[in-house]
């Protein structure tokens, strides 16, 4: 602008100056009386970068597949806790230990009944062999009486008598097998009831039916459980940690399995990045929300039942994004102010999703466009100025290529 240095506007000039010195203005120079004086702003380059919508997700930590321990017997008193919660146990460890007296008691008895067993087996299979003896010695005698009776020296009252010999031999033979077959079936009587003690004793000792972490613990020493009790331990099967929340409908459908997360977990300065593994098949009918479940990256320090919130990506584009302080909303219309030929001109966009302090410019703006950083009522249209690019440390021009998502996001600020 040419001409006289009016008082009021040197003043406006000054102030400006000093504000935009907090925005990393190189400075001003103050312009001598009488000569020409072009006002120092701060600008950045529009440009085009990716910008990805998010969904945000509040919910918790729980474990992704929960293992609940009962106790198969009834009447059996807990006489020893062998793990706590917290604790990381593989498959088949000791959880705890319930009375086994009876059963220990009743396995000595099944030993007796097992030796006795063995004892009746080997005698009756001594009288087989005995009976099968003489059965063979009949036979021998009735097959010699038929050969002399036809010539006269047995008698016939003799043959008679060896055959008889015979039938009762091979009676007794018959006999004995099927004693020794009865010995036979009450020693597998007594190995399956000795089976079953073995068994009633192996479930005297609680065990963990997979690896994984100690949620709960409701057994108590002293107690005697039942199977319709509340389950003694809880196991988070294999330790998997996953994030549990519910959405409402309007987000809901727009969320599928496979899409990127990122949750972030009190006490973690990262956040857990994840996947979408599963949606509900339906929404609540009161709550018109539904369930999603996040497979979580890493389950180190991950807590279950712990508050998180998170973002979920349901889709990428291209656009310019702006800092928000270069896009002045009033009246619901925003404008910027861009910087051609060192000239301000006041440009009416059009404002998409919104995030941290970028705004996505969907129309009246192009890539590579010069716009003042900080748009204020101290610029007018047409008004002549000496643009000064916005640096980071080390004098870089600043790059707009942060993602963003709606504005009406709740998700986790970065």
């Amino acid at each position: 602008m040419h001409g006289k240095t009016w008082p009021g506007r040197l003043v406006a000039w000054r102030t400006i100056g000093a504000a935009v010195a907090c925005f990393a203005v190189a400075g001003t120079n103050a312009a001598s009386a009488g000569a020409v004086e072009q006002m120092p702003v701060t600008v950045v380059v529009a440009r085009e970068a990716p910008v990805t919508e998010q969904i945000a997700v509040v919910g918790t930590l729980a474990a992704r597949e929960e293992i609940q321990v009962h106790s198969s017997l009834e009447g059996r008193e807990i006489k020893q806790i062998l793990v706590e919660v917290g604790e990381r146990v593989e498959a088949g460890k000791p959880l705890a230990l319930l009375d086994a007296a009876d059963t220990l008691l009743a396995l000595d008895k099944n030993a007796v009944s097992m030796q006795r067993a063995k004892v009746a087996i080997a005698a009756e299979r001594s009288k087989v062999d005995i009976t099968l003896v003489s059965e063979r010695e009949a036979w021998k005698k009735l097959e010699r009486s038929r050969s002399l009776q036809p010539k006269g020296a047995v008698s016939d009252q003799t043959l008679e008598e060896h055959q008889n010999a015979y039938d009762r031999a091979v009676a007794e033979l018959a006999l004995a097998r099927q004693s020794l077959a009865l010995a036979e079936a009450d020693e597998r009587i007594i190995a399956s009831e000795r089976r079953e003690i073995e068994l009633t004793l192996e479930r005297c000792t609680l065990r963990a039916p997979s690896a994984g972490v100690v949620l709960d613990r409701r057994a108590r020493l002293g107690a005697v459980p039942s199977s319709s009790d509340d389950p003694l331990f809880t196991i988070a099967r294999d330790g998997a940690i996953e994030f549990v929340a519910e959405v409402t409908d309007g987000n809901f459908v727009r969320l599928k399995e496979g899409m990127a997360a990122r949750i972030a977990v009190p006490g973690l300065d990262v956040p857990v990045s994840g996947t979408v593994r599963l949606t509900a098949a339906r929404l609540e009918p009161k709550t018109r929300s539904g369930s999603v479940r996040i497979e979580l990256d890493s389950d180190e320090w991950l807590v279950p039942g712990a508050y998180a919130r998170g973002e979920v990506d349901t889709g990428t584009r291209s656009n310019v994004l702006l800092p928000g302080t270069a896009v002045k909303s009033a009246g619901g219309i925003s404008s910027v102010y861009v910087v051609r030929n060192d000239l301000v001109s006041v440009r009416n966009v059009k404002v998409g999703v919104q995030r941290d302090n970028l705004v996505e410019i969907l129309d009246g703006l192009g890539d590579g466009e010069m716009v003042v950083l900080k748009a204020g009522g101290f610029l007018r249209d047409r008004d002549r100025v000496t643009p000064v690019l916005a640096s980071v440390e080390g004098g870089v021009p600043r790059e707009l290529s942060e993602v963003v998502v709606p504005a009406d996001a709740e998700g986790v600020r970065r």
